[in-house]
């Protein structure tokens, strides 16, 4: 039966394992799925960000282009179609070395140039010559942008890198009387004028003003610019961070190297976005599953503590009860044999007396102990302070366990070295006595000397029980405190034990503010030392 109460606990602490577990992978999982639900409401959100940032890039790079036009090629091909006619189109030689230094164009250009249609002369009307290098690179990007060249555009540009530098060239194709290509007519732009036409489109309406309120550019977006090298032509004055980005380049006509970045502000996810931009959920969800985790665990340590204790408990009423059973056998068995009148004589009467004397203490012991556990377990001890003759007590303790000791013919013997008095709970004293007799009897071999000492020295009693046994293995010297610890060679011996008896020794000393603790003794055997105050802060120090 008890075998199966067992098997039947073992199963239903399984189970509930089982059920704590399955309960925090199932908050795994809702968690999980919470995650990604935020994650994708978040990414969804993100990459409405993202679209409008490429709308805004777009709007942008139109802006620029509709500036570009009206601020400097207009006022720049005006300027060179109003000074140069067709009689300066005539081109005598590649790149002429004499072109007039720029004094009277509105727009600030590195030099202005006609071309042939094949583009293999090119004439400098005025500025600085560009490099032979330079010179090279732009027939041979004329001659490609031909082929691409719309009759119906008012001007094109080429653009590209040459010698670490951004070469930034506008030209117009001017048709005859047939709309053949007569001749090709130009000018570099200096890159330090374009800001002012950049800085005209960012001043329009990019985003629709349905979202945006009455919010200015600057306030949600960031705008950057950059040439074909790779250099910054136009950054707005406040940045917002990257995070939100999309690229776009200027039209076909504009060259392909004229690269437009826009940013959208994060915040501007409250305006943009119904609802705004989710916080990431990831630190709450994992905080939860953390806390789910460590309240599963926290529930399955506290049910393999209960277990424990479950199992504690029955040892000790099945310790409890054996202890019980042979001393209550004994005294049975001969009050049955004293009223039966079965003893054959004086002595044997005696003796009977004697032996159920002796199963009486045992009792008597093992009640107090048991008493004395459970108010240390319930709410502590209540010890009574009064100062007590040591010496006496002594005696009285050996007196009382002498029956029990000549049960297994141990000898107890006593060294006190002076008379004692010392502020302390005599029956708790006595208990603590007691407890270690016991403990050093029915651990102890039979027909041994159990020693009991007693010293005063420097303010302090010492109480000490020296046995003739096996001893205590030094790592567990700490553990035999504890209740229901057993040593390991003692898990499969028959000795019988509530398992308590040390552990009220060191409940009692501990209410003393006193020590316990247990080393080898001079026979191999175990020593168990017990050091108490004389006296106490509420009562008078007395030793003697």
């Amino acid at each position: 039966m008890r075998t199966l109460r067992r098997h039947l606990s073992s199963s239903r602490s399984h189970f509930v394992v089982g059920l704590l577990l399955l309960t925090l992978v199932l908050t795994g999982v809702l968690a999980f799925e919470a995650y990604r639900s935020s994650r994708s409401h978040r990414v969804t959100a993100a990459s409405a960000l993202e679209d409008n940032a490429a709308f805004a890039a777009w709007r942008f790079a139109s802006l620029s282009e509709s500036k570009i036009d009206w601020l400097i090629a207009k006022p720049a091909f005006a300027y060179l179609q109003a000074t140069y006619g067709k009689e300066d189109w005539a081109i005598t030689q590649d790149v002429d070395p004499e072109a007039p230094e720029l004094e009277q164009c509105p727009i600030a250009i590195r030099y202005a140039f006609i071309m042939d249609p094949t583009g293999t002369k090119l004439k400098i009307l005025e500025g600085v010559r560009p490099t032979a290098e330079t010179g090279k690179w732009l027939k041979g990007s004329l001659r490609n942008a031909l082929t691409t060249y719309d009759p119906e555009w008012y001007h094109a540009v080429v653009s590209g890198a040459q010698d670490g530098i951004d070469h930034i060239v506008f030209y117009k194709v001017e048709f005859d009387d047939n709309e053949a290509p007569e001749a090709i007519l130009g000018f570099e732009v200096d890159p330090a004028v374009l800001p002012e036409a950049f800085d005209h489109a960012f001043g329009g309406t990019i985003l629709p003003p349905t979202l945006t309120g009455d919010l200015e550019n600057p306030e949600m977006l960031s705008v950057r610019v950059t040439g074909p090298a790779g250099e910054t032509l136009y950054k707005s004055v406040r940045e917002h961070g990257w995070e939100f980005a999309a690229t776009d380049y200027l039209s076909p006509r504009y060259g392909e190297g004229l690269e437009v970045e826009v940013a959208i502000r994060p915040t501007m996810a409250e305006t943009l976005i119904i609802g705004g931009l989710p916080k990431s959920r990831l630190p709450l969800i994992m905080g939860l599953l953390v806390l789910a985790g460590g309240m599963v665990a926290g529930a399955i340590f506290v049910l393999r503590r209960e277990l424990e204790f479950s199992r504690l408990r029955t040892q000790f009423v099945s310790n409890v009860s054996h202890e019980l059973r042979t001393p209550l056998a004994q005294i049975r068995m001969f009050v049955e044999t004293l009223l039966l009148g079965r003893v054959r004589s004086k002595e044997e009467a005696q003796r009977s007396l004697e032996i159920m004397n002796r199963e009486v203490r045992r009792l008597s012991n093992l009640v107090e102990n048991i008493l004395a556990f459970s108010r240390a377990e319930r709410n502590g001890m209540k010890l009574n302070f009064e100062p007590t003759e040591l010496t006496p007590l002594f005696k009285e303790v050996v007196d009382a366990f002498e029956p029990l000791a000549s049960g297994r013919s141990v000898k107890l013997r006593t060294e006190v070295e002076r008379e004692a008095t010392a502020t302390v709970d005599r029956s708790a004293v006595r208990q603590i006595l007691l407890n270690l007799l016991d403990n050093a009897v029915k651990y102890g071999p039979a027909g041994q000397t159990v020693t009991l000492g007693l010293e005063v020295q420097n303010g302090t009693v010492q109480l000490r029980v020296d046995d003739e046994g096996p001893g205590v293995p030094p790592e567990s010297r700490e553990g035999v405190w504890e209740a229901f610890f057993r040593l390991d060679r003692e898990r499969e011996d028959a000795t019988a034990g509530t398992g308590i008896g040390l552990s009220v020794v060191r409940e009692l000393v501990v209410g003393h503010d006193g020590r316990a603790w247990v080393e080898e003794g001079p026979s191999g055997g175990a020593r168990f030392l017990i050091e108490l105050p004389v006296g106490r802060d509420d009562g008078p120090e007395l030793a003697r």
